[in-house]
């Protein structure tokens, strides 16, 4: 058996060996012979193909057999043993061979696809060793480089670079970040990023240089830059130009305000009179349009800053009310002021722009409101951390339609719109008071409906916590009968007084019931403006048995009234708006035991109901003020009676505008001081070197040396003679911050901002004179 097998292997060897050479034996036949050899040429291919087919077909089945064969007869020889290995090793290799061709398929399928990403990126790809040496470079530099200057295997690597216009070039290798290259579409910017990678063969780390094309991002970002440099530019334009607009129309409009304000302390007619008010109150709305736009050109260059520090709510809540009490008074309306008893007594926010919040929604509500009237309501809620202090404004004015509570707080937004509006101003008040609590974390909401008023929301945190409500216990279980046909105030008055737990009825002048309620009550209020003759209610009252003691509100205007009011039997008296330190100080000392309610008590209350209030026609409701340092200053209502100075002081004045001189030396004069005048920062300097003043006033812009070095001057020529400082206050028409900022830095006393205010000036005057 095997010597027929090798036999039949060697007759098979020989049919292949002759299958071989058939082929181009016949394939030269049928190139070069006749038609004949031809033919025979494809005889012998038949052939020959056919041998070499059958031939390995037969090697198949022969290495099958040996394959089923071989198993079984293993034990039975060391021949049939090593003819089975020989399959087993031959079938592992061609198993391999196989595994290995797939691989390298593969691996040629993934360098192709590599090579089509990198190429439609356009990115160019450098390897180098740690040396600096170049190893390999990317298709894409030839593209992209001029031949001269593309890297090369084995030398180090230089880039093209190309310096950016108005620069140089950088200094040493950039690894990382954009540089500009020379390629052959001119200079383009390129992103480098060079990073340690280790080579796969050679287990060795290389450097491996990234370049990708960023010239489109980089133009859009100088495109971007160019058009934010242009904004900030405009937006510095713009600030710029509303500070010097503001400037030059504070300068006259101080001169018109305060010549208005002297020529009210005149001699004159009713007519005289109601023309000086009316050049006031136009003056005063002139004011308010300039500081609604410079709030809003600071708001919209993201200038507004906040200040945070611990402020008593209380007076700054009702400084706000009363300055916008004349206005309401004289259109009739209520305006009142309520404090949640659990509101604490101090609050950290940023006084100023709380008080501009307040000042923009009341006097919203006021201008918006022919009826009725406005209440103002401050309370606090407890929060994760600390409180949410809330702040509802309503008013019982036009309204707003719910679909427009959005549109409100819009830019320039006007509730009618069009030549025929009926209401004024700017539009700005509510888009400056939504920024404002924008920047303080807080939220703003709107409510109303046409015709039934409108309420707003607002709600800031704090991080005082709600305090334990500090209630009047005399007014607890006290029985108090409010009469009032006001709508806003009497409402918030028997709120308050409820919430310290008394029996309030609140009564309309004339109702069925108000004889047997007056009776039974241990405390009357009586609105005097629900009545026409105050004096002769209570005349009436008493008459029908009511025996309780009687306090009036009255407002500004009604002072004249009080001897009458005090004849009659009023036990006290209180100035519209209410405050709550002077409520509570009324009520509950004549609630007190009879004992103690004696006439020196009941005098004292009398003194003490407008001791801290406006006198009659000279309270001032300037808006511009409100929100403003100013108002810090003293730009309030001017005090119920004038005091004459200390002593009278010897006062420079620095101001290069004629009227505001003259109203600066009538001023100064009416207070009873002495003025010396100057018309620029060097004969201020001159003046202040020469002689001795008690205090300085200084304008800051001024011909020939302004404010801020004429201070400078005086501060040097001070120290370099070992004199005191002089104190200076500057009276300037500049509110921008950071003028106000410099005068500070430089030592001055105070910062009165022009218009300037009779009240103010007073005040800080008072002050210089404390200190003799």
């Amino acid at each position: 058996m095997p010597g027929s097998r090798r036999a039949g292997s060697a007759l098979w060897d020989a049919g292949l060996a002759l299958a071989v050479p058939l082929l181009p034996v016949s394939a030269l036949l049928l190139v070069g012979g006749t038609a004949l050899d031809r033919v025979a040429a494809v005889a012998l291919a038949f052939l020959g193909g056919g041998l070499a087919v059958h031939v390995l077909r037969r090697d198949d089945v022969r290495r099958d057999r040996s394959a089923e064969i071989g198993p079984a007869v293993a034990p039975g020889g060391a021949a049939a043993e090593g003819a089975a290995g020989a399959g087993d090793e031959h079938e592992r290799l061609r198993r391999q061979v196989e595994r290995l061709e797939d691989e390298a398929w593969e691996l040629r399928e993934a360098v192709e696809r590599q090579a089509s990403i990198l190429q439609a990126l356009g990115d160019v790809v450098i390897r180098r060793d740690m040396a600096g040496s170049v190893l390999y470079v990317s298709p894409a530099a030839s593209a992209l480089f001029e031949p001269a200057v593309v890297p090369r295997p084995g030398q180090p690597l230089e880039l093209p670079l190309a310096a950016p216009e108005g620069a140089e070039l950088p200094v040493g290798d950039v690894v990382f970040g954009d540089i500009r290259l020379l390629t052959r579409q001119g200079p383009r910017w390129f992103s480098r990023l060079d990073v340690i990678v280790r080579d796969g063969k050679a287990d060795q780390p290389q450097i491996q240089t990234l370049l990708r094309d960023v010239t489109d991002r980089r133009l859009m970002e100088e495109d971007l830059l160019a058009a934010r440099h242009s904004a900030e530019s405009a937006s510095e334009a713009k600030s710029r130009f509303l500070a010097t607009v503001s400037h030059e129309i504070r300068t006259p409009l101080n001169g018109i305000l305060g010549m208005a304000a002297l020529l009210r302390d005149t001699r004159l007619t009713p007519e005289q009179t109601a023309y000086a008010d009316a050049l006031q109150t136009s003056g005063e709305t002139l004011l308010l349009l300039i500081d609604e736009l410079l709030d809003f050109s600071r708001a919209e260059a993201g200038r507004l800053t906040l200040n945070p520090a611990p402020s008593q709510l209380a007076p700054l809540c009702e400084q706000v009310v009363e300055l916008l009490a004349p206005r309401a008074q004289a259109k009739g309306l209520d305006i009142v002021l309520t404090l949640a008893p659990e509101v604490p007594a101090e609050v950290t926010v940023d006084a100023s722009r709380l008080r501009q919040i307040l000042f923009n929604l009341a006097g919203n509500g006021v201008k918006f409101t022919e009826t009725g009237g406005v209440a103002v309501e401050i309370g606090i809620e407890p929060a994760p951390s600390g409180g949410t202090l809330v702040l509802d404004v309503a008013d019982t004015g036009i309204g707003f339609a719910p679909d427009d509570a959005e549109r409100l707080f819009g830019e320039f937004e006007q509730v009618d719109h069009g030549p025929a509006r009926r209401y004024g101003g700017t539009g700005l008040g509510l888009a400056i008071v939504q920024r404002l609590v924008t920047l303080m974390q807080g939220s703003i909401a709107a409510h109303g409906a046409p015709g039934a008023g409108a309420r707003f929301t607002v709600r800031l945190p704090v991080p005082e916590v709600p305090a334990v409500p500090r209630l009047w216990p005399e007014l607890r279980h006290r029985r108090i009968a409010v009469v009032s046909s006001g709508a806003v105030e009497a409402a918030a008055l028997v709120r308050q007084l409820e919430a310290h737990g008394a029996a309030v009825d609140r009564l309309q002048p004339g109702a069925a019931r108000l004889t047997e309620a007056l009776a039974d009550a241990d405390l009357v209020c009586l609105d005097h403006g629900s009545v026409s003759d105050g004096a002769a209610w209570l005349a009436g009252a008493r008459a029908a048995g009511c025996r309780a003691p009687a306090v009036v509100f009255i407002t500004p205007a009604e002072r004249e009234r009080l001897e009458r009011l005090r004849a009659a039997g009023f036990a006290a008296y209180l100035i519209r708006p209410v405050r709550s330190q002077s409520l509570e100080r009324t009520l509950t000392g004549l609630l007190r035991a009879p004992s103690d309610a004696d006439a020196g008590v009941g005098q004292g209350l009398w003194e003490a109901g407008g001791s801290l209030r406006p006198a009659a026609g000279q309270g001032s409701s300037n808006p511009a003020s409100a929100g403003k340092a100013g108002l810090e200053q003293g730009n309030t209502d001017r005090p119920s009676h004038r005091l004459a100075p200390a002593r009278p002081l010897r006062l420079l004045l620095a101001e290069d505008n004629d009227i505001n001189r003259l109203l600066g030396e009538a001023l100064l004069r009416k207070l009873g001081h002495e003025a010396e005048l100057v018309t620029n920062g060097h004969e201020a300097v001159a003046a202040a070197s020469h002689s001795t003043y008690d205090a300085i006033l200084m304008d800051l812009h001024m011909p020939g040396l302004d404010g801020f070095a004429a201070i400078e001057a005086i501060r040097t020529e001070e120290r370099s003679t070992g004199r005191a400082p002089v104190p200076v206050i500057v009276v300037s028409a500049d509110v921008m911050p950071a003028a106000r900022d410099r005068a500070l830095e430089l030592g001055v006393l105070d910062y009165l901002t022009k218009p300037l205010s009779q009240a103010a000036v007073e005040q800080v005057l008072s002050r210089i004179n404390l200190r003799f």
